[in-house]
Protein backbone atom coordinates (compact mmCIF):
# COMPACT_ATOMS: atom_id res chain seq x y z
CA UNK A 1 0.00 0.00 0.00
CA UNK A 2 1.31 3.06 -1.21
CA UNK A 3 2.34 5.83 1.62
CA UNK A 4 4.25 9.33 2.16
CA UNK A 5 8.14 8.69 2.55
CA UNK A 6 10.17 11.35 2.97
CA UNK A 7 13.58 10.96 1.39
CA UNK A 8 16.82 12.80 2.46
CA UNK A 9 19.98 12.31 0.15
CA UNK A 10 23.20 13.96 0.84
CA UNK A 11 25.15 14.51 -2.51
CA UNK A 12 28.36 16.20 -4.11
CA UNK A 13 27.35 19.87 -4.61
CA UNK A 14 27.72 19.81 -8.66
CA UNK A 15 24.47 19.82 -11.30
CA UNK A 16 26.13 16.53 -12.30
CA UNK A 17 25.54 14.59 -9.27
CA UNK A 18 22.28 16.73 -8.75
CA UNK A 19 21.32 15.16 -12.49
CA UNK A 20 22.16 11.80 -12.21
CA UNK A 21 20.03 11.19 -8.86
CA UNK A 22 16.84 13.38 -9.97
CA UNK A 23 17.22 10.94 -13.56
CA UNK A 24 17.12 7.99 -11.01
CA UNK A 25 14.03 9.53 -9.17
CA UNK A 26 12.60 10.17 -12.72
CA UNK A 27 12.72 7.14 -13.90
CA UNK A 28 10.72 5.51 -10.82
CA UNK A 29 7.51 7.48 -12.76
CA UNK A 30 5.88 7.78 -9.07
CA UNK A 31 4.57 11.11 -7.66
CA UNK A 32 6.98 13.37 -5.84
CA UNK A 33 6.46 16.35 -4.08
CA UNK A 34 8.63 19.08 -1.94
CA UNK A 35 11.76 18.86 -4.03
CA UNK A 36 14.25 21.09 -2.05
CA UNK A 37 17.84 21.27 -2.56
CA UNK A 38 20.01 23.05 -0.18
CA UNK A 39 23.60 22.60 1.59
CA UNK A 40 23.95 20.64 4.34
CA UNK A 41 26.35 20.65 7.26
CA UNK A 42 29.12 19.41 5.22
CA UNK A 43 30.98 22.09 3.17
CA UNK A 44 30.63 21.06 -0.42
CA UNK A 45 27.85 18.58 0.19
CA UNK A 46 24.00 19.59 -0.23
CA UNK A 47 21.13 18.08 0.67
CA UNK A 48 17.97 16.91 -1.80
CA UNK A 49 14.50 16.49 0.67
CA UNK A 50 11.54 15.29 -1.35
CA UNK A 51 8.07 12.89 -0.17
CA UNK A 52 6.91 10.63 -2.31
CA UNK A 53 3.94 8.08 -2.20
CA UNK A 54 4.76 4.57 -2.87
CA UNK A 55 5.10 1.26 -1.38
CA UNK A 56 7.74 0.60 1.21
CA UNK A 57 9.51 -2.18 -1.28
CA UNK A 58 9.54 0.68 -4.18
CA UNK A 59 10.85 3.14 -1.82
CA UNK A 60 14.14 1.12 -0.40
CA UNK A 61 14.81 -0.40 -4.57
CA UNK A 62 14.86 3.91 -5.11
CA UNK A 63 16.89 4.50 -2.03
CA UNK A 64 19.34 1.49 -3.08
CA UNK A 65 19.51 2.90 -6.48
CA UNK A 66 20.26 6.24 -5.14
CA UNK A 67 23.26 4.90 -3.21
CA UNK A 68 24.67 3.36 -5.98
CA UNK A 69 24.89 6.80 -7.90
CA UNK A 70 28.45 8.21 -7.97
CA UNK A 71 28.67 11.53 -6.20
CA UNK A 72 25.57 10.17 -3.35
CA UNK A 73 27.48 10.12 -0.19
CA UNK A 74 24.10 9.10 1.79
CA UNK A 75 20.60 8.35 1.14
CA UNK A 76 17.68 7.79 3.92
CA UNK A 77 14.13 7.39 3.66
CA UNK A 78 11.82 6.93 6.85
CA UNK A 79 8.20 7.39 6.87
CA UNK A 80 6.74 10.94 6.53
CA UNK A 81 5.11 10.49 9.53
CA UNK A 82 8.31 10.00 11.55
CA UNK A 83 9.72 13.46 9.95
CA UNK A 84 9.58 16.84 10.37
CA UNK A 85 9.01 18.45 7.40
CA UNK A 86 8.80 22.45 6.97
CA UNK A 87 7.67 24.51 3.97
CA UNK A 88 8.33 28.60 3.19
CA UNK A 89 5.57 30.01 1.31
CA UNK A 90 5.59 33.67 -0.05
CA UNK A 91 2.57 34.82 -0.64
CA UNK A 92 1.31 37.96 -2.56
CA UNK A 93 -2.09 39.34 -1.76
CA UNK A 94 -4.15 42.68 -2.74
CA UNK A 95 -4.93 44.84 -0.07
CA UNK A 96 -7.86 46.78 0.55
CA UNK A 97 -8.33 49.49 3.07
CA UNK A 98 -11.97 47.86 3.97
CA UNK A 99 -10.90 44.53 4.61
CA UNK A 100 -7.70 45.17 6.64
CA UNK A 101 -9.07 44.34 9.70
CA UNK A 102 -9.80 40.74 8.54
CA UNK A 103 -7.12 40.59 6.50
CA UNK A 104 -4.85 40.69 10.08
CA UNK A 105 -7.09 38.49 11.60
CA UNK A 106 -6.01 36.05 9.04
CA UNK A 107 -2.16 36.54 9.09
CA UNK A 108 -2.19 36.59 13.33
CA UNK A 109 -3.79 33.19 13.26
CA UNK A 110 -1.39 31.61 10.91
CA UNK A 111 1.63 33.85 12.34
CA UNK A 112 2.44 34.78 9.01
CA UNK A 113 5.00 37.71 8.84
CA UNK A 114 3.91 40.63 6.52
CA UNK A 115 7.62 41.01 4.29
CA UNK A 116 6.69 43.59 1.91
CA UNK A 117 3.67 46.50 1.80
CA UNK A 118 2.81 48.06 -1.16
CA UNK A 119 -0.19 50.78 -1.45
CA UNK A 120 -2.02 48.10 -3.53
CA UNK A 121 -0.57 44.74 -2.33
CA UNK A 122 1.48 42.78 0.21
CA UNK A 123 3.71 39.95 0.32
CA UNK A 124 2.75 37.51 3.59
CA UNK A 125 5.67 34.87 4.25
CA UNK A 126 4.62 31.52 6.47
CA UNK A 127 6.75 28.82 7.33
CA UNK A 128 5.85 25.51 8.85
CA UNK A 129 3.95 21.93 7.65
CA UNK A 130 2.69 22.08 4.45
CA UNK A 131 -0.84 21.64 5.47
CA UNK A 132 -0.31 24.93 7.34
CA UNK A 133 0.77 26.85 4.51
CA UNK A 134 -2.52 25.46 2.69
CA UNK A 135 -4.62 26.70 4.84
CA UNK A 136 -3.19 29.79 5.32
CA UNK A 137 -3.61 30.38 1.00
CA UNK A 138 -6.99 28.82 1.73
CA UNK A 139 -8.07 31.53 3.84
CA UNK A 140 -6.44 34.44 2.21
CA UNK A 141 -8.25 33.96 -0.97
CA UNK A 142 -11.30 35.87 -0.49
CA UNK A 143 -9.04 38.38 -0.60
CA UNK A 144 -7.48 37.91 -3.89
CA UNK A 145 -3.77 36.13 -4.32
CA UNK A 146 -1.63 37.87 -6.89
CA UNK A 147 0.72 35.62 -6.45
CA UNK A 148 2.37 32.38 -4.70
CA UNK A 149 6.21 30.88 -4.07
CA UNK A 150 6.63 27.98 -2.43
CA UNK A 151 9.77 26.57 -1.31
CA UNK A 152 8.82 22.89 -1.46
CA UNK A 153 8.76 20.81 2.28
CA UNK A 154 12.19 20.00 3.75
CA UNK A 155 12.75 16.98 5.66
CA UNK A 156 14.60 15.66 8.65
CA UNK A 157 14.34 12.39 10.52
CA UNK A 158 12.16 13.14 14.10
CA UNK A 159 14.37 13.56 16.85
CA UNK A 160 13.06 11.15 18.89
CA UNK A 161 15.24 8.39 17.59
CA UNK A 162 12.86 6.65 14.97
CA UNK A 163 14.81 3.66 13.82
CA UNK A 164 16.52 4.22 10.41
CA UNK A 165 15.45 2.24 7.40
CA UNK A 166 17.22 -0.95 6.49
CA UNK A 167 18.62 1.05 3.52
CA UNK A 168 20.87 3.87 5.01
CA UNK A 169 24.06 2.90 4.97
CA UNK A 170 26.48 3.50 1.97
CA UNK A 171 29.45 1.42 2.51
CA UNK A 172 31.35 3.30 -0.78
CA UNK A 173 31.29 6.36 1.64
CA UNK A 174 32.79 6.04 4.74
CA UNK A 175 32.84 9.65 5.72
CA UNK A 176 29.84 11.95 5.21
Amino acid sequence: MARAHAISVLLDDDLLTFNRVIGVVRRRNVPISGLATSASHTPGVSRLSFIMQADDASIDRLVRQLQKSFGVRHAETFPAEHAVTREIALIKVRTDPDDRVAFLAVVSQFEATVVDEGAAACILEIAGPTDRADACIRALEPFGILEIARSGAVAMRSADGSSPSPATYNPSEAVL
